[in-house]
């Protein structure tokens, strides 16, 4: 996981509410049964119903944020008549999908960690499209629990890890017991963190979680038996409004450090920005699907929504199905705007 906000704008659209769906099975799957709402397809300004068209992919990244945004669309795009595959991508795989058409759409994108991506493909090929926000602002950022900010005030900063008794008391049998453990999640994650880590000459080793599901793990462990933690973390989050995290404070973002990141040249030695977060597609959606352009162009969703969702999911243990589909069914009014 973090402003342009836009907020949802509910259009007036002639509705109906037909029968019921089943939610669950597997994510591509499912029968049509009981449980969910149906919303017919509204018409456009000039009377016409947008064409439901071809069938559509949608990539879903790894984190669960990425990952509901994606099934949301699903139920509600399916309602409408038009059959939705969410494939699980890294977000470097997202881009190249987009560009040759194999991936229609991804519904968050962190702009931090793409400017030549959005240069070489929106910018440059125009082989992919900006869709427009997703709706939260969100921001990356470096984390260990409060009570480690209250014990040693000094590692509110980045300057306290530069010494290295202070960083050992994150040390793991990962890191070793000369340097403190960094630790991240999903390895295809797009990130700084080593190059900061390297560029600032802190003694810390960067290890890999492995998962977001494996970050929850850790941040659990470490709130239960009150021990160091240091994390790649992220804001909107549900479980940030679960636990007492505390944002280490890193080098303001400069504008050299904004050209690293968009050269790539190994040199980032700053904060992440604060995002805000867009959706994009291949430049040939509309053509193919009507409905589905107007929808996901539409789709937005709040800082509190995503996590709700996000929560059902990661807390309640829901997939991203079921999680999306008990959302969509308790916000009918909200999502019918998004076909209006």
């Amino acid at each position: 996981m973090s402003t342009q906000r836009r907020t949802i704008r509910l259009l007036a659209a002639s509705l109906a509410i037909t029968g019921l769906l089943a939610a669950c099975g597997s994510d591509d799957t499912e029968d049509a049964d009981s449980g969910s709402v149906t919303t017919e397809p509204a018409g456009d300004a000039a009377g016409e119903t947008p064409s439901a068209g071809e069938g559509i992919v949608l990539a879903a990244n790894p984190w669960t944020g990425s990952a509901v945004n994606a099934y949301v669309a699903k139920v509600v795009l399916e309602s409408l008549g038009t059959p939705v595959e969410v494939k699980d991508l890294d977000e470097n795989s997202t881009w190249v999908g987009m560009d040759d058409g194999s991936i229609d759409a991804v519904l968050e994108v962190w702009p931090s960690g793409h400017a030549a991506d959005y240069e070489a493909y929106i910018t440059g090929k125009k082989s992919v499209i900006d869709l427009g926000l997703l709706g939260p602002s969100a921001k990356i950022g470096w984390y260990i629990p409060t009570f480690m900010i209250e014990q040693h005030p000094e590692l509110a900063t980045w300057e306290g890890f530069k010494d290295p008794e202070l960083a050992k008391l994150f040390s793991t049998a990962e890191s070793g017991d000369d340097l403190g453990q960094f630790l991240m999640g999903d390895p295809s994650y797009v990130t700084f963190d080593e190059q900061v880590i390297a560029n600032l000459e802190l003694p810390l080793k960067f290890v890999v979680a492995g998962s977001e599901a494996g970050l929850l793990t850790e941040i659990d462990k470490a709130i239960a038996d009150e021990t160091p933690l240091l994390l790649q973390f992220w804001k909107p989050h549900w479980k940030q409004l679960e636990v007492d995290l505390t944002e280490v404070a890193l080098p303001e973002v400069t504008d050299e450090c904004l050209a690293s990141a968009a050269a790539g040249d190994g040199l980032y030695a700053c904060d992440y920005a604060v995002d805000e977060l867009y959706k994009a597609a291949n430049a040939g959606l509309e053509a193919k699907n009507a409905m589905a352009f107007k929808v996901l162009s539409n789709l937005q969703l709040t800082t509190e929504q995503q996590s709700e969702i996000a929560g059902y999911v990661d807390r309640d243990g829901m997939t991203p199905l079921e999680a999306a589909q008990k959302w969509v069914d308790a916000n009918t009014d909200l999502v019918a705007a998004w076909s209006a």
